[in-house]
């Protein structure tokens, strides 16, 4: 069971908390708000009321002993980078941190902690993408270039194999997972002599341009 810890228990905190809980792991949650550390003392394995840029209590809690920790402070730039220098100087191996804006990005990178997140940069850039591109029902940027998007074949892939589209030879793209709509039945990885029909969702991997050729036939 990976042990995690949640510094900053807001709307954020709150769900990835209650989230990682439900996905097996022991999460220990911390925040100086009593509320808030009271709204989801039910949902995790350690509630603690507390003021986590006192690094002497951080030490008590034997946080070294935790797979991560996740600070996800408000707008509170000097709490979040002064909790993550603590929780470095204890001997937190992860360290992931919402950044509040570029620069607080800057400053924690050349801290060094392990990830630097931006959660609603992140979701309404991929909104946007899913949003803008042609039958695109959900959207995974991997790299500047290259992403993972499920989308609705077009028209002259219906009654098709996969080995008759050739899409890894004519596109330079991936099928890795083939869905049906209204299905929670997925098949990962598809079969060369798997058929493309009206309910399928395609699941691809590869240049995001590539994958756009593919959106743009008929």
């Amino acid at each position: 069971m990976k042990k995690i810890i949640v510094i900053g228990l807001g709307n954020f905190g709150f769900n990835l908390a209650k989230k990682l809980k439900e996905n097996g792991c022991e999460v220990l949650g911390i925040d100086i708000s009593r509320d808030l550390v009271e709204n989801i003392k039910d949902f995790i394995s350690q509630p603690v009321i507390a003021d986590a840029t006192n690094k002497e209590l951080l030490a008590s809690l034997m946080l070294r002993d935790f797979d991560a920790a996740v600070i996800s402070i408000g707008q509170n730039i000097a709490s979040s980078t002064l909790i993550a220098l603590h929780l470095q100087e204890i001997g937190v191996k992860n360290i992931i941190v919402r950044a509040i804006s570029v620069d607080h990005g800057k400053i924690l990178n050349k801290l060094g902690v392990s990830e630097v997140i931006f959660p609603e940069t992140e979701i309404a850039h991929r909104l946007a993408n899913r949003l803008s591109l042609k039958n695109a029902l959900d959207f995974i940027p991997l790299t500047e270039e290259h992403s993972i998007i499920e989308i609705i074949p077009p028209s002259s892939f219906i009654g098709k194999s996969l080995k008759e589209l050739a899409i890894s030879a004519t596109f330079q793209c991936q099928v890795v997972a083939l869905k049906e709509v209204d299905d929670k039945a997925i098949k990962i990885p598809p079969s060369a002599n798997d058929i493309i029909n009206e309910k399928t969702i395609m699941v691809i991997i590869g240049k995001t341009s590539n994958i756009e050729k593919i959106q743009m036939l008929k």
